[in-house]
């Protein structure tokens, strides 16, 4: 019988059906020494869709026969609004492959895909009919899915996927659609059986590592052991996922986690049913680290899922342990690595559409220290209530240290207010935190959450403490006196502190108060302080007596306009210091004459060494006083009055033995200077 050419070309859905019709009659009806094509338009059968399917099929003689199908411009839906795209899909079944029952066989065939980057890849494929069943088996490299298609039922049976040592670069294109990775690597061997809808599976993958989001999203050489197990009824799908993670580093924004120390379990229970999934249960356990449980609902929403409720039926984590993995990397993000914590953490809550209906923790001798010394917390116990209406907080300190400032046990109250929108807190009393003979006052305190609009306020005060004693702690130059405070209207707002009351110190037995005081980035790099300084009768004995400057008596007045600085280091200024004429004693000694004779360019020590003067210890004083315009490091220096030389006074004597100090230097290197009185106070 002569070879025949049958070509159809059939769209749409009434021409899909005919397609089918044409197949059978064909191939049932003993086409076998004929060639026959079909072509389609587009069409879908499942969750799999094509714009263009062809069949072909040849009976000619037993050494050229078989059949071949190619789909094209695929599309393989994955989810609600998720897919799998693939340029093209060839099925090639060559030699005698004998129809059975209607249905072509492929006892050694090929599929093959094309990607659309044009990546091409190919599986040896076997389909074998045995008795109602339709047998196949998919083999590609280390992967290998065997099953049966029961045609009595059209169900799926014995389902088996294979793989050995798969490369996990392989199925970057598969996870495309719900997360975009810039890089997948590792291998996954193991298998999974799914047969009478019930599922079962185990994995080991190893040297996993990913990169994604922008470097957001990334890990390095995990290593994991999976178990599954599920039952995929039509009404209800049950799934449970048991992972144990022996090591491998990830990143998740901000979140480092390192290697862990001991095998990291995850328990992972979900059921679903239509419209609705539901986390039965979540178990997350690192021995003597952190052990978690929680369950939740996930909805399905405008065809996106969801989560609608959380509840948190506990957390428990030992500190010492769980601050290096989970909160490092976080507090090395804002400038405080290597903290190291002590304690126990306990938890539990609920949540539900987008807001906390219930939360509960609890602190235990809690304890965290800074290498670089800014900040230590000795002991302190607590907890943290919220509701969907009100918020608490209460901690107790045994001990606490800021920049070495040793602050005793402390008590902090705190409740969220309506007043700063319901998500705000303030104190609700006042905190005292003791320091050496005195106190620091926290009178109010507001933190309100937004965002780029956080912002803190404060009022706070000092009572009177020792200035001998605060030195000493500090490492300081010892001072006498005592020191008091008030700082009213303080708010942080981003990276600026504004001083919007000002702030008021008592020391020396007289008074410092700076006005218009804003400090940008005060924890961040190269901080900037601008602020108006005035001074008030500050005791010079008392002041010069904490320096190795030489003694002065009197009182000490003055004015700082317009300071600044940068890194902590005065860049701009206009500075007025002066005595009092009333103060009852105003005496200054040699050696305070020699140090403000060599920072103004006189030579009044130098008269004193070469005179009678040098039998006096100490001189009478009318007036004393130096200013200083600094701009571009170089000080413009005066007196307290002009001197007919055309210097400036700087110490204007009186009685006898009268000794006054000129200076003739108007410009001064500011470095210069600052290394000049540092030498004169060494």
């Amino acid at each position: 019988m002569k070879s025949t050419r049958t070509h159809y070309s059939l769209v749409g859905r009434a021409g899909q059906w005919l397609l089918c019709l044409i197949v059978l009659a064909a191939l049932q009806g003993g086409l076998l020494a004929a060639e026959l094509r079909l072509d389609s338009g587009p069409g879908r059968a499942g969750p799999i869709s094509w714009t263009s399917a062809s069949l072909q099929y040849s009976g000619a003689s037993a050494e050229a026969s078989g059949w071949s199908s190619t789909l094209s411009d695929v599309r393989l839906a994955l989810g609600a609004n998720s897919e799998m795209a693939l340029q093209r899909v060839l099925i090639e079944c060559p030699g005698r492959s004998t129809p059975a029952g209607g249905l072509p066989a492929c006892e050694s065939g090929r599929l093959s895909w094309t990607m659309p980057g044009g990546d091409r890849f190919e599986a040896a494929l076997v389909l074998i009919r045995q008795d109602s069943d339709l047998v196949f088996d998919l083999t590609h490299e280390a992967l290998q899915l065997e099953g049966v298609w029961r045609l009595s039922d059209a169900r799926l049976g014995g389902l088996r996927l294979q793989v050995d040592e798969l490369d996990l670069s392989l199925l970057q294109a598969v996870l495309s659609p719900w997360i975009e990775l810039d890089y997948l690597a590792g291998r996954i061997s193991g298998s999974a059986t799914l047969d009478d809808r019930s599922l079962s599976g185990s994995w080991q993958v190893e040297r996993f590592g990913f990169d994604g989001d922008q470097g957001q999203v990334a890990g390095d050489s995990v290593a994991l052991t999976v178990q599954t197990q599920g039952q995929l009824d039509d009404d209800q799908q049950r799934l449970r996922l048991d992972l144990i993670q022996t090591g491998g580093e990830l990143l998740f924004g901000p979140l480092y986690l390192p290697t862990p120390g001991s095998p990291i379990n995850l328990v992972l229970e979900l059921s679903r049913r239509p419209g609705e999934l539901s986390i039965d249960g979540l178990r997350y356990e690192h021995p003597d680290v952190v052990t978690l449980q929680a369950e939740g609902q996930i909805a399905l929403e405008d065809s996106l899922w969801s989560l609608t409720e959380a509840r948190l039926t506990g957390l428990e984590a030992d500190l010492s342990r769980a601050w290096p993995r989970w909160v490092e990397g976080l507090a090395a993000g804002v400038g405080f690595a290597d903290l190291g914590a002590q304690g126990q953490v306990s938890a539990s809550g609920f949540w539900r559409g987008g807001v906390i209906e219930n939360l509960e923790t609890r602190f235990e001798d809690f304890s965290l220290r800074d290498p670089q010394q800014r900040i230590a917390v000795q002991s302190a116990f607590g907890g943290l209530e919220l509701t969907a209406e009100t918020g608490r907080l209460a901690l107790d300190l045994s001990a606490m240290e800021l920049y070495g400032l040793p602050f005793g046990a402390t008590r902090f109250r705190a409740v969220q207010s309506d007043r700063l929108g319901g998500s705000g807190w303030e104190l609700s009393e006042t905190a005292r935190l003791p320091l050496l003979d005195g106190a620091v006052l926290i009178e109010r305190l507001n933190l309100q959450p937004g965002g780029e609009d956080q912002a803190l306020f404060m009022d706070a005060s000092i009572e009177p403490l020792s200035l001998e004693s605060l030195t000493q702690v500090l490492g300081w130059p010892q001072f006498g006196g005592q020191l008091a405070g008030r700082f009213p209207g303080i708010e942080l707002r981003g990276d600026r502190l504004d001083f919007s009351g000002g702030i008021t110190v008592d020391a020396f037995s007289g008074q410092v108060r700076m006005s218009e005081l804003v400090v940008e980035r005060p924890f961040g790099t190269l901080p900037a302080l601008a602020t108006q300084v005035e001074i008030e009768r500050l005791d010079l004995l008392e002041l010069t007596g904490a320096f190795n400057f030489g003694r002065m008596e009197g009182q000490l007045s003055g004015e700082m306009r317009d300071l600044r600085l940068l890194d902590w280091r005065p860049v701009a200024m206009d500075t007025r210091l002066y005595t009092h004429e009333d103060a009852p004693s105003r005496r200054i000694s040699q050696r305070a004459v020699n140090n403000l004779s060599n920072l103004g360019g006189s030579l009044g020590g130098a008269l004193i060494n070469n005179t009678v003067l040098s039998v006096f210890d100490d001189f009478p004083y009318r007036r004393a006083g130096l200013s200083c315009r600094l701009s571009n490091n170089i000080c413009y220096v005066g007196g307290v009055a002009e001197h007919s030389s055309g210097g400036f006074y700087i110490v204007e004597g009186r009685l006898l033995p009268r000794l006054d100090i000129i200076g003739h230097r108007r410009l001064v290197d500011w470095p210069q200077l600052i290394a000049q009185l540092v030498a004169a106070t060494r």
